[in-house]
């Protein structure tokens, strides 16, 4: 249904993990849908049902994200 939680706030340097418990294949891609360009280290693509893909953040700032195959589904990360 989407990335739970859908916002969230960490401290720089800290790494984030998604992990695929969606049943399908799902994408963690930058803002905005659909070219992805704010942020391109956030462009970490597709990843299967049961994988995990992870980023060390380590500029503060704020990062918005979406799944590109449901671009409905949508997070960002606050980094302190």
């Amino acid at each position: 249904d989407g990335y739970s939680p859908a916002t969230i706030t960490i401290e720089t340097g800290a790494t984030v993990s998604w992990v695929n418990n969606s049943g399908d294949a799902a994408t963690v891609n930058s803002a905005p849908h659909p070219t992805h360009t704010d942020f391109s280290p956030l462009n970490l693509g597709e990843f299967a049902n049961g994988e995990k893909l992870s980023l060390t953040f380590e500029k503060t700032g704020t990062y918005k994200y979406h799944n590109h195959l449901n671009s409905s589904q949508k997070g960002t990360i606050i980094v302190q």
